[in-house]
């Protein structure tokens, strides 16, 4: 891959605003059309993780790296769905993937993944070992009560349980960044745990920033100590 190529993938992953400011050659680039895809496992399950992509945060738990012939530095970020699934478009070439350090609710992982792009490039999974995983989870909502039940795992022996989460949003989209409302658990213990909240006691701004769709979404968190990010529950809807 030549390096104008690699300067093209570097303008397409920065803002739509810095490229209204750009020369129309740029403009008329074509998009790159090849893809690559996996997502992030744990013994064949996928992990539940934040959607909300920030640039300003760097909330990208993966960092795409170009080699071969033409190579400049640097990378691209790419972020994860709530199935800890991702995909991003670029152009053929030699890459590699590897794990942005420090991000991610599991141990650290060297892992990197090698590849020739010609087109598609699928099922680049990365297995990871969770702090902490939420499995067997339940839940109902009746007359404004939502109740929660899930077992929650030590997976880490070596981790320590900041707190439980259940938040609350007003779109599909349910995290620590795009949440709505959120009611913290800190007594909670790995094993078959129950929570609540009822929609009842909240403040009447609350009840109005919960009505602004007429959806409404929730999911429950889990925050290790001294770690970032938070591994979740699938988002369901009310």
């Amino acid at each position: 891959m030549t390096i104008r190529s690699i300067f093209r993938l570097f303008i397409l992953s920065i803002t739509a605003g810095f490229l209204s400011g750009c020369s129309t050659e740029i403009d008329n680039w074509d998009y790159p059309t090849s893809t690559v895809s996996g997502q992030f496992l744990y013994k064949g399950q996928p992990m539940q993780l934040m959607a909300t992509a920030s640039d300003a945060t760097g909330s990208n738990m993966l960092q795409l790296h170009q080699t071969g012939d033409g190579w400049v530095q640097g990378f691209v970020k790419v972020f994860t769905k709530q199935d800890g699934s991702f995909t991003v478009n670029t152009f053929d070439g030699d890459y590699y993937l590897n794990l942005t350090p420090g991000r991610g609710p599991w141990q650290p992982n060297n892992d990197t993944l090698r590849f020739s792009l010609n087109g598609q490039a699928e099922n680049l999974n990365f297995d990871v070992t969770p702090y902490f995983w939420i499995s067997d989870y339940s839940s109902t909502y009746t007359d404004s009560v939502l109740t929660a039940r899930f077992n929650l795992e030590k997976v880490v022996a070596s981790a320590e349980l900041e707190r439980v989460v259940l938040q609350l949003g007003t779109t599909a989209i349910v995290d620590n960044t795009s949440k709505t409302y959120e009611q913290s658990f800190t007594t909670l213990v790995p094993g078959i745990n129950t929570i609540t909240v009822n929609l009842k006691t909240l403040t009447s701004g609350q009840k109005l920033n919960l009505k602004k769709t007429g959806l409404l979404f929730a999911r429950v968190g889990v925050k290790t100590r001294n770690v970032t990010d938070l591994i979740y529950s699938p988002t369901q809807k009310l």
